[in-house]
């Protein structure tokens, strides 16, 4: 029904209000727990931080695409009771933290140097870094950029990114579309397109079903191949929740990505190694300087079809040069979430081993 043109006067302000209400309570929901730190390039991150016990450690946990640090919410619980401390960042680009919509903003050293300056804020000379998806990717530059601040690396479902500053997906696409018998990064090239975060905004819950599948196979189908996801997401497919997330992560994960700016910032983890942000730093660096000098564990997913377990075993082990370990458990790519009390048990076995020097 047409409302008439004096009401129209009225009520249109009155819905802005009401939509901008919702839009706060719905942030609250999710925002209020968090703390939040301002870099001295002027980059504000927000986190959620629980102290150590005694002289155990800390775990810093960096969350991967398209997710927030609420990816760690099983592993902060189960940490923080045995009495280790944890710090979980949203990186740059999700949840609550800042959202540049440039590449450029989105150097990994740049990212890395930030991260050290979190940790010199809460005080940590040294942690345990852990790193899922893009958290991977940073974790690296950390080892890189920061080694001295690191008591042990831990990566899940994606493994250690050494070396050099340039992508070549077309050659990694190439080379393993005839090992596996699928294009497993073809939805890079759908990311980098310009239209790409308003497709994803414009159909948001559908892309909540292809990121968070109930079923993995279906990012071999509908994900992995060129020109599939935004198929996918054209067409507004949906299908069910996956039943390893609640319907509070779903509810927080819909707030955050509904920020001005959230699809399209959140894209630059990947549109920034695409274009080849990272050279100049990278080309500066020596093969030792990619080298790991403290303890590696890879944590991956048996039914994980894009960051395959393989694959992670194979990029991280030649660089580990003070131990490796992996463990495989039946998982898709969201390992953290889908079989938390496995990881859990490894998190804390991994803390507690003693380092043998």
């Amino acid at each position: 029904m047409r409302l008439p043109i004096a009401l129209q006067a009225t009520a249109w302000p009155m819905l802005l209000a009401s939509a901008f209400c919702g839009t706060a309570l719905a942030e609250a929901s999710w925002n209020s727990t968090l703390n939040h730190f301002t870099t001295t390039d002027g980059t504000t991150y927000a986190y959620d931080f629980t102290p150590p016990s005694g002289s155990n450690a800390t775990f810093l946990l960096l969350h991967g695409y398209p997710s927030s640090h609420k990816d760690w919410e099983h592993q902060i619980a189960a940490l923080n009771a045995a009495g280790f401390g944890t710090l979980a960042p949203d990186m740059l680009g999700f949840g609550a933290s800042d959202m540049p919509t440039e590449p450029h903003h989105y150097r990994a050293k740049r990212l890395s140097d930030h991260l050290a300056e979190l940790l010199d804020y809460k005080s940590l000379d040294t942690v345990i870094g852990v790193g899922h998806d893009w958290g991977s990717v940073i974790l690296t530059r950390l080892a890189v950029y920061h080694p001295d601040r690191f008591e042990k690396f831990v990566f899940v479902n994606v493994g250690y990114q050494a070396p050099g500053g340039f992508v070549d997906i077309d050659g990694l696409n190439s080379m393993l579309s005839a090992e596996f018998g699928y294009t497993p990064f073809g939805y890079w090239y759908f990311f980098d397109r310009y239209d790409a975060g308003t497709v994803i905004n414009t159909h948001l819950e559908s892309f909540w079903h292809l990121v968070f599948p109930e079923n993995h196979t279906v990012w071999v189908d509908h994900l992995a191949p060129i020109s599939a996801a935004r198929s996918w997401l054209q067409a507004d497919t949906k299908t069910k929740d996956p039943s390893f997330l609640s319907d509070a992560y779903k509810s927080d994960w819909l707030a955050w990505m509904s920020r001005p700016n959230a699809t399209e910032s959140s894209l630059n983890c990947y549109r920034s190694q695409l274009r080849g942000i990272n050279d100049a730093d990278e080309s500066a660096l020596e093969t030792k300087d990619w080298e790991i000098h403290v303890p590696v564990l890879a944590i991956g997913g048996s039914l994980d079809p894009i960051g395959r377990a393989d694959l992670m075993v194979e990029s991280t082990r030649p660089w580990a040069l003070a131990g490796f370990e992996s463990k495989n458990l039946d998982s898709g790519h969201w390992t953290a979430q889908e079989l938390p009390n496995e990881v859990n048990e490894l998190l804390l076995e991994f803390a507690r081993k003693e380092v043998v020097h």
